[in-house]
């Protein structure tokens, strides 16, 4: 069961949002011009799958090993060092992940207080705001992950 959650956790969840926001913008569309009246909320409920899928994409990015990053410097190194460097490179990305996870709190925790609700739904904006700091959360865990697996490939000698 934790491995099954372990390799589809950020995956299931983008796939559930994207299916959401596709359904919402679906019946949208068929409101206004088969029905000829719009929906005042979908819109809104579907940019905030949007945000939410796209964070969470991160860390799945991050899981799959798909995140952006620029190789060319590190494939002048033998294959033990380039591990070492793919280390480096996830603790640099880390350290931009927590620092993104510390200004995002500062902006929930602030816009709870203020009690700032959506426009269409009357949502707590906080909920939105939660999305940054959730999905460096799970990057945060995902880069942990792949440090150890890339610190395992060094003493074994291998390459991941």
């Amino acid at each position: 069961m934790f491995k099954l959650i372990d390799e589809h956790f950020e995956e299931a969840i983008v796939v559930a949002l994207m299916a959401l926001m596709s359904v919402l913008i679906g019946v949208q569309i068929f409101m206004r011009y088969v029905m000829g009246a719009s929906l005042s909320w979908s819109e809104e409920l579907a940019r905030y799958f949007f945000i939410w899928a796209t964070y969470v994409g991160i860390a799945y990015a991050v899981r799959k090993d798909a995140h952006i990053r620029v190789t060319m410097g590190t494939d002048l190194f033998a294959a033990g060092g380039q591990i070492y460097v793919r280390i480096l490179t996830h603790m640099i990305f880390g350290a931009f992940a927590l620092f993104v996870m510390y200004q995002g709190w500062f902006m929930v925790e602030k816009t709870f207080r203020f009690g700032q609700k959506s426009a269409s739904l009357g949502l707590p904006m906080g909920i939105l705001y939660l999305a940054p700091f959730t999905g460096f959360l799970l990057v945060v865990l995902r880069l942990v992950q792949a440090v150890v697996l890339d610190l395992r490939s060094a003493r074994q000698g291998a390459v991941r």
